[in-house]
């Protein structure tokens, strides 16, 4: 059983500025309006005409009141709308069209075609798209049944509107500052799309980010004059400077993003009070797409997003079935999608587009205890670090959790805000996979969704169960590193044993010198052999083996496989030569078992040591005579 409830919201739920309360399911107005007594229904007299106006006024206290949602969609949504107007704003989905180069010019046609099908009185396009199969407009009840009778018309629904779902960036909780601090990564030359209420992009942590922006909002609400497009991404709520903040903050006057040098794409879908249409958004996706080759956009962050689904959603309205189409086109063009689960408390729903199966859906997490917290559908007590909040979204569909709680990040107008929220989650991972491309830009968008939910820990939701990977971008940077890196391998034999473990490898990068300093960043095994994996791509200029009563090996400039080694035994003053001075020593403590002129290591020192280091006799080290590396 799906229920789909047609309010979309950003998930953000607390902001210290402004609290915002965030709809929660309830019963649709489709009910309240086809639910009209019979004996009124149809009628035009006053009381059928005072029941209607009743119940179309607790519709829109309904759709506006904090805590409720908006109408469902199911086939007769738009019929129910007319009762309340003489007109309705649709998305219409069309039969797909085959991928490839044509397919923008087949979408066009069958655009076209749908809309030189009808009369502009009955259905008034207002918005079409270069990548989808779909079109938006205002139709009247003929025009609806028109536009069912069409061949190209796959599914017709309510535009469904949508919402900011609402950090400061708790790098410490997933280790970015590890990341900063180990791997020197910190997302430059990665581009990440925020589709939200647009930037600040006067903020001084935000404005050397920002690589591009853009605006759709159908109702007139983009700047400069009020069209509905424009090439300003001018935020007027605060939200999306926020989420841009989180991943891309400069941390000159709050603080510092996930991805701090990541650049920022903009575009606002959402007007000043936070709200749009699943129809912004759409446009929103669509246009990144279609101009990929001059954006070369890399990451999607959606923290917004409406309805409750159970279950993947990818056709479960006309919706629905866009927002899988513009996720499969950005997947195609080597984008990962992000989108917050929502703060409705569910725990077997998530919003659309979090439900759809390209995306990767983000839930909330604290990262620190509390003694409690209160949030509009519930309240959360004796709080611990990566302890889910209750108001978080939850379902099989859900892929990633992240801290999401009493976030600070930029602010609009300068300087910073607090918010929570799964709004706020939603940028941590979609930063954390700049952080991954930077480490590495050939990365697929499976493997990122594969790698940042293998590494993550994970973290049961006491509410039903269910076990969800908490973002470690440690971890995840961590794979990625050593996954390219070429482990720097070879062995170590010594002269005289069968046992050839306890050699310290010592790595250096700086030239080679006559004296060891360190830990080993390694020691051989039994038979000699050793494995190091750098944790980062930095080049050593030198490897020592170190091995008492023997010469020390080395290996200027160490890469890859150096193949075999033999150091000779004999040097137990280790003074980097075996002479008279070393026979000596090995003398006075003949037939002991003093282990420092026990050279074969059997228990005592006795004529085979000595016949070890005389063959020797005179050998300096280093020793470097490697023997079957790879070139």
């Amino acid at each position: 059983m799906k229920t789909i409830y047609q309010k979309i919201v950003i998930t953000q739920t607390h902001v210290i500025s402004r609290p915002k309360v965030e709809k929660s399911p309830g019963t649709t107005c489709k009910r309240k309006v086809s639910g009209i007594s019979p004996r009124f229904a149809g009628r035009n007299d006053m009381a059928g005409q005072l029941q209607k106006v009743f119940y179309l006024l607790l519709c829109l206290l309904w759709l506006v009141w904090p805590g409720h949602a908006a109408l469902a969609q199911s086939p007769t949504d738009v019929e129910a709308a007319f009762a309340a107007q003489s007109t309705a704003r649709v998305i219409v989905v069309l039969h797909p069209v085959e991928a490839g180069a044509a397919q923008a010019d087949q979408v066009a046609r069958s655009q076209e075609s749908v809309a030189q099908a009808l009369s502009s009185a009955d259905f008034s396009v207002i918005q079409t798209y270069q990548t989808l199969p779909g079109l938006v407009g205002e139709v009247t009840p003929a025009g609806l049944e028109a536009l069912r009778r069409q061949p190209e018309v796959a599914a017709i629904a309510l535009d469904l509107p949508v919402e900011i779902a609402d950090v400061t960036p708790n790098a410490s909780l997933i280790g970015a500052d590890a990341v900063w601090r180990d791997f020197g990564l910190n997302g430059a030359g990665v581009r990440v799309a925020v589709l939200d209420t647009g930037v600040d992009t006067a903020h001084v942590d935000l404005a050397p980010s920002l690589a591009g922006q853009h605006c759709f909002n159908r109702n007139g609400g983009c700047l400069p004059d009020g069209s509905v497009e424009s090439d300003s991404a001018q935020d007027q709520n605060g939200h999306g400077t926020h989420v841009a903040g989180i991943i891309a903050g400069r941390g000159q006057t709050s603080p510092q993003g996930i991805a701090p040098t990541a650049e920022i794409v903009a575009v606002r879908v959402l007007g000043p009070n936070g709200s749009g249409f699943t129809s912004d958004v759409l446009a929103g996706l669509d246009w990144v797409v279609a101009n990929q080759s001059n954006l070369n956009v890399k990451v999607i962050n959606l923290s917004l997003g409406g309805g409750s689904y159970v279950g993947v959603c990818d056709g479960a309205d006309a919706n629905t079935t866009l927002y899988a189409a513009a996720v499969a086109a950005a997947r195609q063009a080597g984008i990962t999608v992000f989108a917050a689960a929502g703060n409705s408390g569910q725990a077997d729903a998530l919003m659309a587009p979090a439900c759809v199966s390209g995306v990767v859906a983000v839930g909330n997490v604290y990262d620190s205890p509390l003694a409690s917290l209160g949030w509009p559908t519930c309240t959360d007590q004796n709080i611990v670090a990566d302890q889910v909040a209750c108001s978080s979204n939850s379902s099989p569909e859900l892929d990633l959790l992240a801290p999401g709680v009493l976030v600070r990040s930029t602010g609009l107008g300068g300087g910073e805000a607090t918010k929570s929220g799964t709004s706020m989650s939603t940028p941590h991972a979609a930063a954390a996979a700049a952080l991954l491309l930077q480490a590495n830009p050939n990365l697929t968008v499976a493997e990122i969704e594969t790698i940042l939910e293998e590494t993550g820990r994970p973290v049961t939701d006491s509410r039903n169960g269910r076990v969800t990977p908490r973002l470690d971008a440690l971890a995840a940077v961590t794979r990625v590193v050593i996954g390219q890196v070429t482990p720097l391998s070879g062995t170590v034999l010594l002269q005289g044993r069968t046992d050839h473990s306890g050699t310290g490898i010592y790595l250096s990068d700086t030239p080679c010198a006559s004296s060891v300093t360190g830990e080993p960043a390694a020691v051989t095994d039994a038979t000699g052999h050793f494995e190091i994996t750098p944790s980062s791509e930095q080049a050593f200029l030198c490897l020592q083996a170190v091995q008492p009563a023997y010469l020390i090996g080395q290996k200027d400039a160490p890469e890859g496989e150096l193949g075999s080694l033999t150091l000779p035994g004999g040097d137990v003053v280790q003074d980097a030569v075996i002479n008279i001075l070393d026979l000596a020593f090995m003398a006075i403590h003949y037939r002991s078992d003093n282990p420092a002129a026990d050279v074969n290591a059997d228990g005592i020192v006795d004529i085979f040591d000595l016949t070890i280091a005389a063959s020797n006799y005179n050998l300096r080290g280093p020793v470097a005579n490697w023997e079957g590396g790879s070139p």
